[in-house]
């Protein structure tokens, strides 16, 4: 994990150092109400590939980034941010491990 993390912090440095909105545009409302229909997707998708025994990263990482969009207060979404990064260092590792 400290490899996996070095590399997001080198990757880091090429992104912008913007202070925007987590949800943007002229109604964030409706971007937010987009956004949890798509994590309710997603979360549907996912509960059924591993129920079917073929799960994926894809649908867990999804269903995790559109519901922390989907929430309305800053420390809500920060969580669930914090969550979509420990998501995505854990389908890293499993490239890194060889399941992919």
């Amino acid at each position: 994990m400290t490899a996996i993390l070095a590399e997001v912090r080198g990757a880091r440095k090429f992104i912008d150092n913007r202070h925007v909105p987590i949800a943007g545009g002229r109604h964030p409302n409706k971007g937010r109400d987009h956004h949890q229909r798509e994590a309710n997707r997603w979360r549907s998708n996912d509960i059924g590939r591993n129920l079917d025994g073929v799960p994926g990263w894809d649908s867990t990482l999804l269903a995790g980034l559109f519901g922390a969009l989907a929430e309305a207060e800053e420390a809500h979404v920060r969580g669930g941010l914090v969550r979509v990064a420990a998501l995505a260092v854990a389908a890293v590792e499993s490239i890194d491990q060889g399941s992919e």
